[in-house]
């Protein structure tokens, strides 16, 4: 059997986009993570006119489960900035993590953007991108995929719908904690061909060719060339690093964002 083509159905866009992930709002509960987002809202705001197109690839709260009736409080500011981005034309697509893999329809109500689960192609002002939070991907990872896959069940998801929100949001931060053990400092060294995502990236080369591989969930931020017409770019994370990827005309460039 013939392997599936990632570019069977891309996405055709052009202008400049941003992409940026892993903010991990609510993560510490105090004034550490609001002041996060403010920095957030004070980016967009800054870039209002230049963005056609924002990728958020997920991982931008640290937990985000939607009920019925209720969603999480706060973040009102944030997305009003979304909405009124949204309202002024600007794309929004945002890429569920393995901490928000249980974003629904919410936010394509709030303010219209696309909700992808799994990553997507894009043929960004004629590049070839593959764009994803990047989770899961590169084979060697047998644990964490079938941990998600039960997260990810809908059954499952209806049990937990079950729990009232303050039960349900208390166990979710206390699984938050324990898997940020493997965003610790030591922990966040790239591995170049050993990293799953280029090892994920090396595979989908063989059979087909992709510009840009722009993934997140590593919160490392770095641009990797795999061959003299394809790099691999992370980008990083908006916790530490506040870093981001702008693309614009042909050509992304990894940056960061500094607070003063």
């Amino acid at each position: 059997m013939s392997k599936k083509q990632v570019f069977d159905q891309p996405i055709t866009i052009q202008g400049t986009a941003c992409f940026l992930s892993d903010a991990h709002f609510h993560v510490p509960e105090n004034a550490e993570s609001r002041e996060r987002e403010e920095l957030l809202i004070r980016f967009l705001d800054k870039h209002r006119e230049q963005i056609q197109h924002l990728f958020l690839l997920g991982d931008m709260f640290d937990f985000w489960f939607e009920y019925r009736d209720v969603v999480p409080k706060g973040y009102f500011r944030l997305f009003n900035t979304l909405y009124e981005l949204h309202q002024s034309g600007v794309e929004i697509y945002y890429f569920t993590g393995n901490h928000d893999m249980w974003v629904r329809d919410y936010f394509q109500q709030l303010f219209g953007c696309r909700v992808f689960k799994r990553p997507q192609a894009f043929v960004l002002n004629g590049k070839r991108c593959l764009v994803g939070h990047g989770d899961g991907l590169g084979g060697r990872q047998f644990g964490y995929r079938f941990i998600k896959a039960i997260f990810g069940f809908k059954p499952n998801q209806v049990l937990y719908s079950a729990l009232h929100p303050h039960h349900a949001f208390s166990i979710a931060r206390s699984c938050s904690r324990k898997s940020r053990s493997s965003h610790k400092p030591e922990n966040l060294i790239f591995a170049r061909e050993d990293e799953p995502q280029v090892r994920y990236a090396r595979s989908v080369l063989e059979s087909e060719p992709v510009d840009y591989f722009i993934f997140a969930h590593r919160h490392i931020p770095v641009t990797y060339k795999l061959t003299d017409t394809s790099t691999y770019i992370n980008t990083g994370d908006w916790q530490d690093n506040f870093s981001y990827v702008m693309f614009t005309d042909q050509t992304p460039e990894l940056l960061f964002y500094h607070k003063g």
